[in-house]
């Protein structure tokens, strides 16, 4: 008997989830008018849930839930009595994603205005989203916006000031306080890099507000960047041996011996690495280590030379080597170095 009431409850879900759950109570109600045995929906709650879920999706295709789909959610939640963890279990499975859709759609201007806030909460209330939770998907959405709009920005290498002015009005439109919005951090680097990289174009010189190099009462620091100071240092490997002697013929079968011999170094001329800080000024550059420090004003600074990952400094004859730790700031350092000369001279 049990077998076979399974199988005529069988023939039924097979039925509604062939018409891909469309009509459902129709196909109930055929079901209970052909025969005897009539189908339980309390007992085919399984059916249920997979009822509400399939229309609750097709509900919030369109980011909207009227009142007659309301009406007919709460009918498939009547019918087979389906629990409130139940149904909550179904909407968690899709509430963020369509309020996140639905936040993105109005957001397509770049705004969001009062009222379109309230659309969105209102959806997010019928799938149990919370007021803090909405809030937090909105700005989240507006974020990604401003951080696309970044990414073109600096996708040619360049930030200039018509572009930063672009976006300081795009971050103020999307309700995003840089200075507090939690940005891709690599993403920030670039840009603000950039950003200074066109600043300095424009003869700009920053000021270190606290030098770690010391410095004298009239002078500024510009910049200051770790480095390492390369010179040449030769160092003694080893020694050999050298000897010249003479022979000196005193008597038949008897001679002498005379010379000397040394030892001689074995010398190789190696670079050697000396940490410290190199550092601008309004009165030449300066490199301060613990067991060297050196300071070229501008009169004295003949010439300089930048590469891939530091600067040469030319004194007279001499040419002075800094690596820098951080490759990219090679060309920071040559404009800094460059206004600060051209505002010295």
């Amino acid at each position: 008997m049990f077998k076979k009431l399974f199988s005529s409850h069988s023939k039924l879900e097979e039925a509604i989830r062939n018409d891909n759950y469309n009509n459902w109570e129709s196909h109930f109600n055929d079901y209970n008018n052909r025969g005897n045995k009539k189908a339980d929906p309390v007992k085919l709650q399984s059916l249920g849930l997979e009822i509400y879920e399939k229309h609750l999706k097709d509900v919030i295709l369109d980011y909207a839930i009227t009142d007659d789909e309301k009406m007919g959610l709460t009918k498939i939640i009547a019918y087979f009595q389906l629990s409130d963890p139940a149904i909550n279990s179904i909407k968690s499975k899709y509430a963020k994603s369509a309020v996140s859709g639905l936040s993105k759609q109005k957001l397509a201007d770049n705004h969001l205005s009062e009222e379109e806030i309230q659309e969105i909460g209102l959806f997010a209330k019928e799938l149990n989203i919370s007021e803090v939770e909405v809030t937090r998907i909105n700005h989240q959405n507006a974020l990604e916006l401003y951080e696309k709009a970044v990414k073109d920005v600096i996708s040619d290498k360049q930030a200039t000031g018509e572009e930063q002015q672009t976006l300081r009005q795009l971050a103020q439109t999307l309700g995003i306080d840089i200075r507090q919005a939690t940005l891709d951090k690599k993403l920030k680097e670039d840009y603000y890099y950039l950003v200074l990289l066109n600043a300095l174009e424009q003869g700009y010189l920053p000021q270190c507000k606290q030098p770690t190099i010391a410095v004298q009462h009239d002078e500024v620091a510009y910049w200051e960047i770790s480095s390492n100071f390369v010179f040449a240092r030769t160092n003694t490997t080893g020694h050999f041996s050298q000897s010249s002697k003479a022979g000196l013929r005193a008597a038949k079968g008897v001679s002498y011996q005379l010379g000397s011999s040394r030892n001689s170094p074995i010398r190789e001329h190696i670079l050697d690495n000396l940490p410290g800080v190199f550092a601008i000024t309004n009165k030449g550059v300066v490199f301060s280590a613990r067991q060297q420090s050196f300071a070229i004003p501008y009169p004295q600074l003949h010439a300089f030379d930048t590469y891939m990952d530091g600067i040469g400094l030319q004194k007279s004859d001499t040419e002075l080597l800094l690596q820098f730790y951080d490759k990219q700031m090679s060309e920071v350092i040559f404009k800094v170095l460059s206004n600060a000369i051209n505002a010295h001279s």
